[in-house]
């Protein structure tokens, strides 16, 4: 059995909630909305403060306030724990908060999926920290983290503390990869979708509003909500998706129209380059070997059951930004195992 890890620090850092077209127009309505890029992360806590005897330390926290494993490693501390640099970084006046800092981030190792990255901060392994990707969007002083209560600082604010500290840590801290979280404002809802689109076509998570005149918050609360395919339906295969004649993609299988088990029918794309050549090749080996125009290609993945991931369901049932994630089969392509 596992050692169950005890709360080394209650972060309770603002988490947000689900995405609401309602409260998000309402926003846009009276000013506009800061989207962050949702990394394929984990939630990084990192804090940095000194301890009774005024050496600087760190802590590398889970957004549950929990030590990473592999941070704990045999003769590994955690990074930049009692690091040298540390008094001159908050001696010289480039310290947003001289009392110490929580920078609120996304923490990712290499280019590895999130579940990959889970995997090895389980292990007891140390992590060498030229692997190591810190993606900023939050700071705040260690001050209001102990108290437990909201940040009085606005998101539209708070993005401008984020770069200075960032900058400052890119120069004194280089070993690790330290980058603010990429970011648009957006006016409109439209300009929300595109964007988001945009952001799930490079195949990332999906992406964070935030209110700019909203306040950091601790916990689950509105001011922040996720746009990401956070649903899915099974269905199955009844048709072929294919690029826009003109576009980069013409004459491509980009997805497939899918019979949901709701009883919708709807065009499941947002496929990766590689999958959008593998199933054009498979539809082109099932054209006539004679060339002859009157004979169409077979869709080879008819009847196929696959799982579409969707952001939303609408009262009448349609699903919102629906994309193909999977094939459903295992012993047989038409059977959901």
């Amino acid at each position: 059995m596992s050692k169950v890890q005890s709360v080394v620090l209650a972060t309770n850092p603002h988490r947000p909630v689900n995405f609401n077209e309602k409260a998000i127009s309402k926003v846009l309505e009276e000013s506009y909305l800061i989207a962050d890029v949702k990394e394929d992360g984990v939630r990084l806590n990192l804090c940095v403060m000194p301890d009774v005897a005024g050496l600087w330390f760190t802590e590398w926290l889970s957004r549950e306030g929990k030590q990473f494993p592999a941070f704990m490693a045999p003769n590994c501390a955690q990074p930049l724990d009692a690091d040298g640099r540390w008094p001159e970084f908050f001696e010289t006046d480039e310290a947003l908060f001289p009392e110490g800092f929580m920078l609120d981030a996304e923490l990712r190792i290499d280019d590895l999926p999130c579940k990959d990255i889970a995997g090895t901060l389980r292990r007891h392994q140390a992590i060498d920290l030229s692997r190591l990707k810190v993606i900023v969007f939050g700071i705040l002083p260690m001050s209001v983290v102990r108290s437990g209560q909201d940040y009085d600082v606005t998101h539209s604010v708070m993005k401008y503390h984020v770069e200075y500290q960032v900058k400052l840590l890119q120069e004194r801290f280089p070993e690790i990869a330290w980058s603010v979280v990429e970011s648009m404002d957006c006016f409109s809802m439209q300009e929300v979708d595109t964007f988001y689109e945009a952001v799930r076509e490079r195949k990332l998570e999906g992406v964070v509003l935030k209110d700019p005149n909203g306040v950091y918050k601790r916990s689950k609360q509105t001011g922040m909500w996720k746009m990401v395919p956070d649903d899915n339906e099974d269905g199955k295969v009844v048709g072929l998706v294919w690029g826009t004649p003109g576009l980069a993609n013409e004459g491509k299988v980009i997805g497939f129209e899918v019979l949901l088990e709701s009883g919708h029918v709807v065009n499941a794309c947002k496929i990766s380059k590689a999958l959008m050549e593998e199933f054009t090749a498979a539809v082109e080996a099932t054209k006539c070997l004679e060339g002859c125009p009157t004979c169409p290609p077979e869709n080879p993945y008819e009847g196929h059951t696959v799982r579409v991931t969707f952001m939303e369901r609408y009262p009448d049932g349609s699903l919102r930004h629906p994309s193909f994630d999977s094939f459903r089969g295992i012993s047989e392509p038409t059977i959901k195992e």
